[in-house]
């Protein structure tokens, strides 16, 4: 992955400061630490192809929630520690982050193939040194989302394809759905944030959807107008002063559902009464802004729990419903 963005020392150790993190780096998906676990294999091997592979890695939750949605979940064996979904994953071995990779795990469970996000070649090569095959996809965008379909067809075979044709057609129905409501609408001025400094009460350190062509394609399919892309960064840190000139009409900020139910507690009830606590002061820390500010000053701040949000793969086209229900009130 990409470096990432400069943190206070102390805010690296929060959990709910992690997890932003992981989300920010998971959507912009410009390179995988896949060189980041404790053993790095040198030793060059002849690449093993297997026809049909039947126990595959998965390094990441986009890939796996493909996969599932593809009907090859029952042959993952081995996959982030931050997947949470579908339930089923919770059985699956787990490889460990993006910046924790144990690739004694990894040989351990003799993969027949990793699927793998593109990204820094030298990343990928490694596992060829160690004799297995890769599958490297695309998922900075929705189209990479959609090609990787076909990709994982064409690669296990006719039978799959067709179950990854059904899916891509699916997928692609649903968005075009929401594309259909929303064209009817004026575009609405919305600031999407993916990552900020939460501990300070104020809005500082926000980091933004800019450029990213997941965001940006997200955002425009549910009838809104994104007021970051000007920055011509893919996220950009934007500080108060920034964001009190793009003036949004509409503000979403990102929470994952994980992050805020681990900062609550263990019931039920106790977790929901956490996660409302949470929430309210997250919208209190956007009004520090101002009037001025026209998402404030009409109340249209948003802040969204739920992961699917910061996942590009089969459950996109629900976000961008709740981007679309937010935007345009429907």
């Amino acid at each position: 992955m990409h470096p990432s963005p400069p943190m206070k020392k102390q805010a690296i150790n929060n959990p709910m400061k992690n997890h932003a993190i992981r989300f920010l780096l998971l959507t912009c998906l410009v390179c995988l630490t896949c060189g980041c676990g404790k053993h790095t294999p040198t030793l060059e091997q002849p690449v093993r192809r297997v026809e049909s592979p039947a126990r595959l890695i998965s390094t990441v939750p986009s890939i796996t929630e493909v996969l599932f949605d593809i009907g090859l979940g029952d042959r993952i064996v081995g996959d982030s520690r931050f997947t949470t979904y579908p339930p089923e994953t919770k059985k699956i071995e787990k490889i460990g982050g993006l910046h924790d990779t144990s690739w004694e795990k990894i040989i351990a469970l003799k993969p027949d193939l990793v699927l793998m996000l593109i990204g820094k070649e030298s990343c990928g090569m490694q596992f060829p040194e160690l004799g297995v095959e890769t599958l490297l996809l695309d998922h900075r965008s929705m189209e990479g989302v959609l090609e990787s379909y076909e990709l994982i067809g064409k690669r296990f075979g006719p039978d799959v394809m067709k179950d990854a044709m059904v899916g891509k057609d699916a997928l692609e129905k649903k968005l075009k759905a929401i594309q259909s409501k929303s064209a009817i609408f004026e575009p609405v001025r919305v600031l999407v944030c993916v990552d900020r400094d939460r501990e300070s009460g104020k809005i500082q350190n926000a980091y933004v959807a800019g450029t990213s062509p997941y965001f940006q394609d997200a955002i425009r399919w549910a009838g809104g107008t994104n007021v970051a892309e000007t920055t011509g960064l893919a996220f950009p840190n934007m500080s108060a002063e920034g964001l009190l000139a793009m003036n949004p009409d509409v503000i979403v900020d990102l929470m994952i559902s994980e992050v805020v139910k681990r900062s609550g507690n263990s019931s039920d009830a106790g977790s929901e009464r956490k996660e409302a606590d949470i929430v309210a002061a997250c919208v209190a820390d956007w009004r520090t802004l101002g009037n001025e500010v026209n998402a404030v000053k009409t109340g249209r701040i948003y802040v969204l729990t739920e992961n699917y949000a910061t996942i590009p793969g089969p459950r996109t086209p629900l976000f961008v419903e709740k981007l679309f229900e937010i935007l345009h009130g429907e």
